[in-house]
């Protein structure tokens, strides 16, 4: 454990959900102090004197705490000390807070292997380092429409080839946006490729920086979260679908659309494989963080 952390030290995150974090540790906490005009004063033989003033609270962007403290002894001669402490937290660092609890209660799985999923159940802290990819049908459809883009803005006349062009591009934005529903995007995690071990973590759009997903892609990332869903059956999977509309299509008239969508598609370009659910073994994570 001393190992695992060590890494919280210095947490680099794309991907945080400050909402989760803060509710958790104002459970964690009972709740968050404020404290605002604490003053407290004495007298013992010679005069003391001393006061603090503290502000506290959480926001969206953060936790900040101030306290100011001055003391004052009287004797034959006078010595003063006064200090000023400003104090904030980052969503950042609160979250590398969290972790560190998680880990002193020894409430966070590690999964490296598709053993660790024996262990597992609904609601458990799990943490896993995987390669992070687009619902592939997002990412196919992302790579259509900047095609479709170049090619038609490097049409020099305007007949009906460049409106029937504008018209598919259109449609395609409508597909995507219907994939993309209230701003959450279905990501697909590699934890283990020799065991084709994988996880799907819904992602909220506005919780990465920048609101841009584009730089996670591909690379090489540690996820944090809370499971919602265990696949160890070889009849049960993780529809990637399930929040869309195309949740009213039966599985296997799916797949015979996304063959025909991958036999269709020109040798010369490098589009991802369609696939319309995650088979076992698998994971279904509510994602608290991704980072490096």
């Amino acid at each position: 454990m001393k190992e695992t952390e060590k890494e919280f030290v210095l947490p680099i995150t794309t991907y945080l959900n400050q909402k989760i974090v803060f509710d958790l540790l104002a459970v964690i906490e009972d709740g968050f102090a404020q404290v605002t005009n604490l003053n407290i004063s004495t007298t013992k033989g010679s005069k003391t004197t001393g006061s603090v003033d503290g502000e506290g609270g959480f926001g969206l962007y953060g936790v900040k705490t101030k306290i100011k403290a001055a003391f004052g002894k009287e004797n034959n001669s006078r010595d003063e000390k006064s200090a000023n402490e400003e104090r904030v937290h980052t969503p950042t660092s609160l979250f590398s807070k969290l972790v560190s609890f998680l880990n002193e209660k020894e409430l966070i799985k590690d999964v490296l292997s598709s053993e660790d999923l024996q262990q597992l159940k609904t609601g458990s802290f799990v943490r896993f380092n995987s390669v992070l990819e687009k619902n592939p049908l997002v990412s196919l459809l992302d790579s259509v429409e900047q095609i479709g883009v170049m090619a038609t803005s490097f049409q020099e006349k305007k007949g009906s080839k460049k409106n029937n062009d504008q018209e598919i591009l259109k449609q395609i934005k409508v597909m995507k946006k219907g994939l993309v529903e209230n701003g959450i995007l279905d990501l697909i995690c590699t934890i283990n490729t020799s065991e084709n071990l994988k996880a799907v973590i819904p992602v909220y759009m506005d919780y990465f920086v920048h609101n841009n997903l584009n730089e996670i892609i591909d690379g090489n990332y540690t996820v944090i979260g809370k499971v919602v869903k265990v696949v160890n059956d070889s009849d049960d999977n993780i529809n990637l679908f399930r929040n869309t509309g195309f949740n009213l299509f039966k599985q296997n008239t799916l797949d015979g659309l996304f063959r025909t969508m991958n036999n269709g598609v020109d040798e010369q370009l490098d589009f991802p494989d369609i696939e319309s659910k995650i088979s076992a073994p698998s994971l279904l994570v509510i994602p608290i963080a991704v980072y490096s």
